[in-house]
């Protein structure tokens, strides 16, 4: 899998940038739209793709030969926005923590050391997989789609937080441009791409490109048979023909960058948890912690290799059907979980228990992401309304506090009203827990369920999916 560094980063920045705080950070202000995003699609889609060799490209804050062909190139892009720079830099090294190779090429951008890179291993007999949010790098996928293209496109804040990217083949190029990917730099050539400042042949648009490369195959033939075509089309593509011919050049990504880069270093072995950790932890990406043990499996480690690193394991056995124990014909206790857990949870009550507090919207992402794997009706996950009244018309709500397992890891509680310490505001957290709240995809356990439930409805939230009320 070869990775787009820039494209994605600046998707993350973006997909959560429309915060009143301009993005991400922790509790001591340091930047992470971009780390957590980028790394939350990125490992969501090794866990899914299960690649053996990875690597990430960026660019360089450095002209390229683009740049030296035309100084127009890419010309009135917006300065980089307040903490992005400081964020790519905390992402560079948190991959490298990862045991990722980053691989730059001076003069040249991310994307031709993507082609470069790509086209190394296609004659290596790899197949090759490119996980980017930009169209340019549809013209690499080959003839046998041994190259494709996972594009995560203009739903990056959706991709985000799912781990959603659609792998683009020919014929999936062909449905969304109307040509084919061999075709992607001639089509370019003729309609240009303003956000790269590529002029193309002034006039002619998206459709009418894809047109003339359906009927002519390429720009060379579109020239070669001008007298063909007739009419303002015929003087338009004739007044820009140097035009066409420049931007092709400039769109066309370089295959054969002079790269130092030794692809067998780019096979997955693992991470050290005793690196990656701390990493994680400056930048309180608490939820990567709790997956380190599956997180260590997708960057081809293995998970018993963890230890006590990544915590103890819950003892293994079967825990009893939700259904069962609704309906435990011999009236005993209920039980939600097994003797072993009973056991360990029984050892855990001289315990301080403290749950996570949910400061940042950082930690609330992490902890949405978390929540979205608690499907099973058999471990529903607790839910608990914090109010200033019992009488739910007149409660205003101060926290919401939720539970997912026995350890004392396995809570969180958010904070939204309180007269001291720092909260969220309340309609940011039930914006975010609106589809977990919503959905009866997510089964929930309440204690006096119609309280909270009055308490939401008056909030505009429907509570949905309680599967057990005490």
């Amino acid at each position: 899998m070869l990775v787009d560094g820039h494209s994605l980063a600046f998707r993350s920045y973006y997909a959560f940038a429309k915060n009143a705080d301009g993005g991400l950070r922790t509790s001591t202000g340091i930047p992470t739209s971009v780390c957590y995003g980028f790394l939350k699609s990125l490992l969501d889609m090794m866990e899914v793709e299960k690649p053996q060799y990875a690597a990430v490209a960026f660019d360089l804050a450095q002209p390229t030969f683009r740049h030296e062909a035309d100084q127009s190139y890419k010309e009135g892009r917006p300065e980089a926005p307040e903490g992005f720079l400081e964020d790519v830099q905390n992402l560079k090294e948190l991959l490298t923590d990862f045991g990722l190779k980053i691989y730059t090429a001076p003069g040249f951008e991310a994307d031709d050391v993507i082609g470069t890179l790509a086209y190394r291993a296609l004659e290596q007999g790899f197949r090759v997989k490119i996980l980017s949010g930009d169209q340019d790098l549809f013209q690499l996928i080959d003839d046998h789609e041994q190259i494709t293209v996972l594009h995560l496109g203009n739903v990056f804040a959706k991709a985000a937080k799912n781990g959603l990217a659609q792998e683009f083949k020919i014929q999936d190029v062909k449905a969304k441009l109307d040509i084919f990917p061999k075709q992607v730099v001639d089509y370019k050539a003729l309609c240009g791409d303003s956000s790269d400042n590529i002029p193309g042949v002034k006039g002619i648009g998206a459709k009418t490109a894809a047109k003339l490369l359906q009927e002519y195959g390429d720009l060379d033939a579109i020239y070669a048979d001008i007298d063909q075509i007739k009419g303002a089309t015929q003087k338009k593509l004739l007044e820009g023909q140097d035009s066409a011919y420049h931007s092709r050049f400039m769109a066309k990504i370089v295959t054969d960058v002079d790269l130092e880069a030794d692809l067998a270093t780019c096979k997955l072995n693992g991470f050290d948890p005793d690196v990656v950790i701390p990493a994680l932890k400056k930048l309180e990406f608490q939820n990567f912690i709790n997956r380190l043990a599956k997180l260590q499996v997708a960057f081809g480690g293995e998970a018993a290799a963890m230890g006590a690193q990544a915590g103890q394991a819950v003892a293994e056995g079967s825990t009893v059907p939700l259904a069962q124990a609704q309906t435990d014909a011999d009236g005993a206790d209920v039980a939600f979980f097994t003797a072993a857990e009973t056991d360990q949870a029984q050892a855990l009550q001289a315990v301080a228990i403290a749950p996570q507090i949910i400061a940042t919207e950082a930690q609330l992402y992490e902890l949405l992401d978390l929540l979205s794997d608690h499907r099973d009706a058999a471990t529903p996950v607790a839910w608990d309304t914090e109010t200033t009244s019992l009488e739910p018309r007149d409660a205003a709500l101060v926290g919401i506090g939720c539970c997912w397992g026995p350890g004392p890891d396995d809570m969180a509680y958010i904070p939204v009203g309180h007269c001291s310490g720092e909260n969220l505001p309340v309609a940011l957290v039930l914006e975010a827990l609106r589809p977990v709240l919503e959905s009866p995809d997510y089964p929930k356990v309440l204690q006096n369920a119609k309280y909270d439930r009055l308490v939401l409805r008056n909030q505009g939230l429907q509570l949905q999916g309680v599967v057990f009320d005490t």
